[in-house]
């Protein structure tokens, strides 16, 4: 498809050479439709805006999985005459703002414009989710902070045993918060598409043993001292941290925790409670923002096994979940660091 037989628009004159050099670098889409909903001209931009689709002179506007669809919205032009500042979202995530309006005099064309905002949407969404997520993820250190400050200030400080036992909690938590705000800072730069996990080799031993002190819960571990993954140190404590936290609220016994390698060149690990089990209908939801279960009965917020999924995801890992009437099983993999 070249740009002679691309971008003509017969019955409305062809376009000079200076003005199709202009529109052919226009940042955003221009589409123009005649009211058989046949292309009569697009850009360079519109055409890499409905890629893998193609989009051809003098043939009907192809169909698109876009929400809301195209062919809609032309249809509401061709009624109403404009459309204005619409937003559509792709499969693929990207978000595009839509105008049009249907020519008054001359041949009846219809013009689309098309900017891509995906960028400018995906970070206001990670400002919103870092309000959320540190809202839910401050919750538990600042509880144990509080509770340790009420205890001092009601003369626990006057027993050394007691001061010093409760300023470690301050301290244990203080250094929680710190970890939970370095890990929701680069989750947050890293779905805003500004900066990418840094990666590197985490040795999953020690980083349970840490996870295991911080939710003061006995972990059952089979993990050799070698296993290592690539991964953003923070994140991925985050993450497992969420989940052996998950599996604590739903187990009246010890956590298992196993790991191993997985297929692939993965790691994987797998963090087993002895709950009675997620309901098959609901296993695919889990990891969904404030989805619950339970419902309203529910002990939480919905929201830690969103951050645990969305932490491993920006890091270059997955998270699945089995489930049956003997517990449910966390399963992580990621790329080995061997």
């Amino acid at each position: 498809m070249t740009a002679d037989t691309a971008h003509d628009v017969p019955s409305a004159g062809r376009a000079s050479t200076d003005l199709r050099y202009v529109l052919d670098n226009l940042p955003g889409g221009v589409v123009v439709l005649d009211v058989q909903r046949h292309v009569r001209y697009f850009n360079t931009a519109a055409s890499r805006m409905v890629h893998p689709q193609a989009l051809r002179v003098g043939k009907p506007l192809p169909e698109l999985s876009w929400e809301p669809g195209l062919h809609e919205t032309v249809e509401r032009l061709i009624q109403h005459r404009v459309v204005a500042e619409l937003e559509i979202t792709t499969p693929d995530d990207r978000t595009f703002v839509l105008d049009g309006r249907r020519r008054r005099k001359g041949p009846d064309l219809i013009l689309l414009q098309l900017v891509d905002v995906t960028g400018r949407v995906r970070r206001r969404r990670a400002g919103e989710d870092f309000v959320v997520n540190a809202a839910h993820e401050f919750l538990s250190p600042l509880t144990a902070i509080a509770g340790s400050a009420h205890v001092l200030r009601d003369g626990g400080e006057a027993d050394p045993e007691v001061r010093d036992r409760f300023l470690r909690h301050i301290m244990d938590a203080t250094e929680r918060l710190m970890g939970i705000s370095r890990a929701l800072l680069v989750l947050a730069r890293a779905e805003a598409g500004m900066e990418p996990p840094r990666l590197d080799l985490v040795p999953i031993r020690p980083l349970l043993d840490e996870v295991a002190a911080a939710t003061a819960r006995e972990l059952v571990v089979d993990c050799s001292n070698d296993a290592v993954a690539l991964a953003d140190p923070d994140l991925l404590r985050q993450a497992l941290s969420n989940l052996v936290e998950n599996a604590r609220a739903h187990s009246e016994g010890s956590i298992g925790v196993r790991v191993e390698d997985g297929p692939g060149a993965k790691l994987r690990i797998e963090i087993a409670d002895t709950g009675s089990g997620i309901l098959p209908e609901h296993l695919e939801r889990v990891t969904d923002r404030f989805f619950s279960g339970a419902g309203r009965d529910s002990i939480g917020f919905g929201i830690g096994l969103s951050i645990a999924a969305r932490s491993l995801s920006a890091a270059g890992g997955t998270l699945t979940f089995k489930s049956d009437r003997g517990g449910t099983r966390a399963v992580v993999e990621l790329p080995t660091g061997r």
